[in-house]
């Protein structure tokens, strides 16, 4: 379920809101049940938002900690398994499809399982699959004005003012595991020898954004450029990150770079995450719009800054060592919560950014 599909939003809306609370109150016909104390089998679910699955990898290791001899099971998603197969905390992962409930629902109450964690915020699906787990508890988050929360054993408040991060471990509080951990992932090295191994000096750029209204989370290409040169040293390479589904896009880009003097080339992954991150820890910086890729980055502790535009620092922004966020200055913008309120906020915040200030804190990352 993409928060990016308007479609499926939709249907898991209207005809998830319904389905979920009749059966619900059903559920609720039996006292609510409280976590067991011996876990043999856990369950966890996440987002399946590249970025969001990176951040989730906090509370996995703290999940881990609590529980060092279960067996804890990641239900992920075949648009986060690039980013569910780097964090570390799972024993293993059960890849579905949160559009099929026929094979979704067999294949998670084939697990037996002693507790299911549910760590999405909006999805009726989850909610769900959670209620129809067969799991012995469940828990997960009350969204205001999601209406999902009333199938769980256990809920916490998601809030709009906490960084996703602590959402997710106010989850694990609730259940009294101590919540210590950073977000992490795990890169294995390279087996043969990969693009831009030996160069001296990389700048990583991620221009486009994935999802719903995604131009409304992209900077403008002529500041790129600008940028471009401001950082730029004798001898610097810029890889421009993306999709294979953004190679129209990147080649013209990379055309312009190079017909001002730059030197770039596209990078784009063919084994998930892990060459993509292999590079982003070799490049001297790395800057991105907000999106999985920047997450990755700050992750890694490569020197990263994340244009954020419709995205707030406190909210969405990136975590690690040498991470920092740009703002859009003035009013209204920082203002997205669950990732698709964008009707009736403004739509300039990316243009709102200068290069100067994108500038300014290339320059503070790579001091720190």
């Amino acid at each position: 379920m993409q928060r990016g599909n308007k479609s499926n939003r939709l249907l898991d809306f209207y005809a998830g809101i319904p389905l979920l609370n009749t059966l619900a109150t059903l559920r609720r016909l039996t006292p609510r049940r409280t976590l067991p104390p011996n876990l043999q089998k856990i369950g966890v679910l996440c987002s399946p938002a590249l970025g969001d699955t990176l951040l989730f990898s906090a509370a996995l290791q703290d999940l881990r900690t609590q529980y060092p001899q279960s067996e804890i099971i990641h239900f992920c998603m075949r648009q986060n398994l690039a980013a569910a197969e780097l964090i570390p905390g799972a024993t293993r992962r059960i890849v579905i499809d949160l559009t099929k409930p026929h094979q979704t629902i067999p294949a998670i109450r084939a697990q037996h399982l002693d507790a299911f964690l549910d760590f999405s915020s909006w999805q009726r699906l989850t909610a769900f699959y959670t209620l129809l787990s067969a799991a012995r508890f469940t828990a997960g988050f009350r969204t205001p004005g999601q209406h999902r929360s009333r199938g769980y054993d256990l809920t916490v408040l998601h809030r709009p003012d906490l960084h996703e991060t602590g959402n997710f471990r106010s989850l694990l509080q609730a259940l009294n595991i101590p919540t210590t951990h950073q977000p992490a992932v795990e890169i294995p090295p390279a087996t043969t020898p990969e693009p831009l191994a030996d160069t001296p000096d990389l700048i990583a750029l991620h221009l486009w954004a994935s999802g719903q209204r995604s131009w409304l989370r992209e900077w403008p290409e002529d500041r790129w450029l600008a940028l471009a040169h401001r950082i730029a040293r004798p001898g610097t390479v810029f890889a421009i990150t993306g999709a294979p589904s953004d190679l129209p896009r990147t080649q013209p880009f990379i055309a312009r770079m190079q017909a001002e003097g730059l030197h770039a080339i596209s990078f784009t992954g063919t084994d998930g995450f892990r060459s993509l991150a292999r590079m982003l820890q070799r490049a001297r910086v790395v800057v991105s719009v907000n999106t999985g890729v920047m997450h990755l980055a700050a992750i890694l502790g490569a020197p990263t800054v994340s244009i954020n535009g419709p995205n707030r620092n406190g909210r969405w922004g990136p975590i690690g060592p040498r991470a920092i966020g740009v703002e859009a200055p003035g009013e209204g913008c920082g203002y997205l919560h669950l990732g698709f309120n964008f009707d009736n906020q403004p739509t300039d915040c990316m243009e709102r950014i200068t290069v100067n200030q994108v500038a300014a804190a290339v320059a503070q990352v790579e001091a720190l």
